[in-house]
């Protein structure tokens, strides 16, 4: 009688408890709902819960009366809570819970900009692969050439981009603007940049769209990161063909503050004698450079840093002049002499500091000098100045330009949840020229005022990063500018997004205002312009897996106020912004590590379509410094065992427009004709080892060693000597065909054997 007592008991309470218990069942996905595996569900201030299964479902029961709070955690994910009434016997309760945004998976907007970095996600390019690409010559902008969207063009200053001038890609280091980023050049012979590679941490290249934080740029920016605290203490030395140099690194015990000093002696003298050059060089180019950096380390997150260098450079050339060439009698032959000595300073000042855990402040100050002395004389077979009808008035124009730049730049950021985050803040630029360029003959006898001007550009700016999830995110910003030379504002809104279609590849879209005052020689003669505008629009679509890269990039580039004048450029009158263009393109770039095994190489190609109607041009063309096509391969190849690499890159261009001065009559002839195709194909060899504690890369470059013909324009004489209607022309070429360059580096307290391992594998 007792047992079924107990038994009848059991089981009415069991019963009870089943009439009390109530069942949560539900399901969780994603934004893109998508069912998510594992994802922990629980009861808050309870061990009650359950976990998601394959197809996202959960179920559990519980005794609770009441209400609740169900809450659902997952990895990667933001939680979510729901409080819930336990009004009946069965519940059904879903969620959908959003990715949180971190910097691993988070999309990176890459429309118009290269980044080449050893620590940022969607580097194309590693730091070490700017020096270390054949061709580059050591020079950055050199490696920069061999990505999209860049000209081939080398025989004037500049990077050309995307069917802008040279002058229209800026420099910019710690985010301050650089001025005088290329040595002194000589006509048709182009020129090179002033910066030592191996400073920078990281760059990015702009082809367009760039941030918010930068102006005075119409098509390109070039954004470098200098280095903070070296590891370690070292020493380098480095002798070539070309020169000599080292620097010294210290670094304190305490790993906080570090001093570097360097020199860099080149001298091409030696060179040209072995090498024959198709000029006649009376001082081959020679420079002399001190370079100083001083770091340290004013908190956890907070750094002060110095760079800045001394440097002077000197050249001299004399070529054929082409109008005393009568080409049907070569005994009447005069020579051009031109000479340029140049000193240019330039000193930088970055400050970073963190106020707290979510403002940054950033402070930047650069200060650069720069004084050409420039003389160009007519000279007959005994080198003797010569005064001769044919060369109008002057035949000896000596050409003094300096210029003094001031910076000063104070950005705030506000780090917010989730990546997002803001920035505003403040730019001035002081400039202050002179261009004195007047016949010697007359300087003494006539009283000229010498041309100078002064410039206040003031510039403010906002920015925002919105990171609506890892898949969404955009960029927002405004600059405007004052400059109070042209007396002129500007308003530049700039936009950018990007949307992550998968794991390995998203789209990007960038639209960009983006304003430059006009160059020197035409504010020398007359002030009251307008800024010169050009207007973005960027559509991109990278795709990357591993050890892979492939990015589609198309572009349309709109040109307002470019400047119109008549005469030659360097006597502009009637100048105006009533000049137009545009340049509209295709690009691709495929970077791939891992198809051939033990083989790292790159392919660019560029297709443009552009025409201008600026400066002294007689209707809209293609301007001369755009090729329609433009292409590069790049390969690296390092043996580990035998510390052994091969680099190796091939360019290729189609020709470029040039102005035909026998066909000036037809308008319609004007710069229709073309150069024959630009090849080049530059190798490097380059062997590492350890000698006595030293680590040594021993380097041999070869430029062009196929012999290929590179022909950059023409230059006419300014008269028909012959009286037949046909002007006399010469062509526009390298130096000489090939260029070749041996050297040794060597560094004591720094192996940089696993970088070179790691950067080719």
């Amino acid at each position: 009688m007792k047992k079924n007592l107990l038994t009848f008991l059991i089981v009415m309470l069991w019963c009870l408890k089943s009439f009390t218990q109530t069942t949560i069942s539900g399901l969780v996905t994603d934004t893109k709902n998508e069912p998510l595996t594992g994802v922990n569900i629980s009861i808050v201030g309870s061990f009650d819960g359950a976990t998601t299964k394959a197809d996202g479902k959960f179920l559990f029961t519980i005794s609770e009366k009441d209400s609740l709070i169900l809450k659902a955690t997952y990895t990667g994910f933001a939680s979510s809570e729901k409080k819930i009434f336990l009004s009946e016997k069965q519940i059904e309760v879903n969620f959908v819970l959003k990715e949180k945004v971190n910097d691993l998976k988070a999309v990176v907007i890459s429309a118009g900009a290269f980044e080449a970095s050893d620590e940022k996600k969607g580097t194309v390019l590693k730091a070490l692969d700017i020096v270390t690409t054949a061709g580059s010559n050591g020079d950055s902008y050199g490696a920069l050439k061999t990505l999209p969207g860049t000209q081939q063009v080398n025989d004037r200053e500049g990077l050309f981009v995307r069917g802008g001038t040279g002058n229209e890609t800026q420099t910019f280091i710690d985010g301050t603007f650089v001025r005088n980023a290329f040595t002194a050049a000589i006509p048709d012979l182009g020129a090179r940049g002033r910066f030592n590679p191996f400073i920078f941490k990281g760059t990015v290249f702009s082809a367009g769209g760039y941030s918010a934080l930068y102006g005075q740029a119409l098509s390109s920016a070039v954004i470098l990161e200098t280095i903070d605290l070296p590891d370690r203490a070292s020493a380098n030395f480095n002798a070539s063909t070309v020169g000599i140099g080292g620097n010294i690194q210290t670094l304190n015990k305490k790993r906080k503050e570090s001093f570097g000093i360097g020199y860099n002696y080149t001298n091409l003298t030696p060179y040209f004698a072995l090498i024959k050059q198709n000029i006649n060089f009376k001082k081959a180019p020679t420079a002399h450079q001190i370079d100083l950096n001083y770091r340290k380390k004013t908190s956890k997150n907070g750094i002060i840093k110095f760079y800045g260098y001394i440097n002077h450079t000197d050249v001299n050339i004399q070529r054929a002049n082409i109008t005393s060439r009568d080409y049907n009698n070569d005994l009447l032959s005069y020579n051009d002499e031109y000479g340029v000595a140049n000193n240019n300073l330039y000193g930088n000042v970055s400050y970073k500091e963190y106020l707290n855990s979510t403002w940054k402040l950033n402070i930047g100050a650069s200060a650069s000098y720069n004084k050409d002395n420039i003389n160009t004389k007519t000279l007959n077979t005994r080198n003797e100045l010569i005064v001769d009808s044919n060369f109008g008035a002057s035949n000896w124009i000596s050409i003094h330009n300096r210029n003094v730049m001031i910076t000063n730049k104070i950005v705030l950021q506000k780090d917010l949840n989730n990546l997002n985050s803001i920035r505003f803040g403040t730019e001035y630029i002081y400039s202050h020229d002179i261009v004195d360029a007047f016949p010697e003959q007359l300087r003494a006898l006539i009283e000229r005022p010498t041309p100078e001007k002064n410039d206040h550009l003031t510039a403010a700016f906002a920015e925002g990063d919105i990171y609506v999830s890892n898949d969404i995110a955009g960029k927002i910003g405004v600059r405007a500018e004052h400059s109070a030379l042209l007396n002129r504002w500007n308003i530049a809104p700039r936009f950018s997004t990007a949307y992550k279609i998968n794991k390995k590849g998203q789209f990007s879209f960038a639209f960009g205002q983006f304003y430059q005052k006009p160059d020197l020689i035409y504010l020398i003669n007359k002030s009251n312009l307008n800024f010169q505008r050009a207007d973005h629009f960027i559509l991109n679509y990278q795709y990357q897996p591993k050890d892979r890269l492939l990015r589609l990039e198309t572009y349309y580039k709109n040109y307002a106020d470019l400047i119109k004048h008549n005469d030659n450029a360097f006597a502009p009158t009637q100048i105006s912004n009533t000049g137009s263009g545009y340049a509209r393109g295709i690009e691709l770039f495929y970077r791939d590590k891992k198809s051939i095994k033990g083989i790292d190489f790159w392919v660019s190609y560029s297709f443009i379509d552009s025409k201008r109607d600026f400066q002294n041009y007689i209707r809209e063309a293609q301007p001369d410094f755009v090729a329609n096509h433009v292409g590069s391969l790049v390969f690296k190849k390092f043996w580990v065992k035998r510390m052994f690499g091969i680099n190796g890159t091939y360019t290729y261009s189609s020709g470029r427009p040039y102005f035909n001065r026998n066909t000036m009559a037809n308008k319609n002839a004007f710069l229709q004709d073309r150069t024959i195709d630009y090849h080049n194909f530059s190798l490097s060899l380059n062997y590492l080892r350890n000698i006595k504690k030293a680590f040594t890369v021993f380097v041999l470059s070869v430029n062009n060693p196929f012999n290929f013909k590179q022909v950059y324009g023409y230059n006419y004489a300014a008269q028909d000597l012959n009286n037949d209607g046909q002007f006399f022309r010469q062509e526009i070429t390298p130096t000489a065909r090939q260029f070749i360059f041996l050297g040794m580096f060597m560094s004591w307290g720094i192996d940089r054997t696993q970088e070179a391992i790691d950067n080719n594998l």
